[in-house]
């Protein structure tokens, strides 16, 4: 019988980070997955301003200056990231990282999980409160309605078999 590859083992999983958690609130779930199972596609989200949005509509603001708002919130974002593949590489994890934009945080994680083929979705909890969530939705109930079957969470899974939907909790 032949010896296993390590590096064809691995799972991957999409750890779709919120850009305001502290880093020393990162879990990506390290009590019930072990890095040397896992290499990590951590996402962010860089989302436009609502408020931006809504001068925007109002045609306060011009296109260019909406672009420009987005471009640096982006840039922001891609530097924090490289402190977020630091802490999580420092933690044992293979670590791939991206930044990608869009205005629904679910849609965007769907999208990149499904043209990524992960086995897993981890999601932190974000900061709504429970009304909050009720008004506005929840990204893990968008992103468990929505994505497709490499990483559906209504599929039977044993934490490493063809994936599902973690929800961690940052409390």
């Amino acid at each position: 019988m032949p010896l296993s590859n390590p590096e064809q083992d691995k799972r991957k999983a999409l750890y779709a980070v919120d850009p305001l958690v502290p880093l020393d609130q990162l879990d990506p779930a390290t009590d019930l997955i072990d890095p040397d199972t896992l290499s990590l596609l951590v996402l962010m989200v860089c989302e436009v301003p609502e408020e931006s949005l809504a001068l925007f509509r109002k045609r306060l603001v011009p296109p260019s200056q909406l672009r420009q708002q987005v471009a640096a919130r982006e840039v922001e974002l891609q530097r924090h990231m490289l402190d977020i593949t630091r802490k999580l590489e420092s933690m044992g994890y293979e670590v791939d990282s991206r930044v990608a934009r869009g205005s629904k945080t679910g849609q965007v994680i769907t999208e990149v999980a499904d043209r990524e083929a992960v086995n897993l979705v981890i999601l932190q909890r974000r900061r709504q409160k429970n009304w909050q969530r009720l008004l506005v939705g929840s990204v893990a109930d968008y992103v468990a309605r929505h994505i497709r079957s490499s990483a559906h969470p209504h599929n039977h899974c044993p934490i490493m078999n063809k994936a599902c939907l973690l929800y961690t909790s940052d409390a």
